[in-house]
């Protein structure tokens, strides 16, 4: 059976995003489909095994990548990240 299309460099962003930041696969899922949805592209979850085998960053702080996290599903203007920092 065939795993279908091949995630987006944005969806890769944001299982990487969401693995980091120790999100749910459900929270990660609610995050590309609402972007589906919103975008009129087609939804492809994440499936529990591709969040286990999602990149891990050690030189990236939990506090980091929840503030890219909320970034990501609430963004804001890129220079506010730096704020975060």
């Amino acid at each position: 059976m065939s795993r279908g299309r091949n995630y987006t460099v944005g969806e890769r962003a944001v299982v990487a995003i969401g693995a980091a930041a120790g999100k749910s696969v459900d929270e990660i899922n609610e995050v590309l489909a609402e972007d589906a949805k919103r975008s009129g592209g087609t939804y492809r979850p994440v499936n529990p095994t591709s969040l286990r085998m999602a990149p891990r960053y050690p030189t990236l702080s939990p506090a980091d990548a929840e503030a890219l996290w909320r970034h990501v599903v609430s963004p804001k203007p890129l220079g506010d990240l730096a704020e975060v920092a």
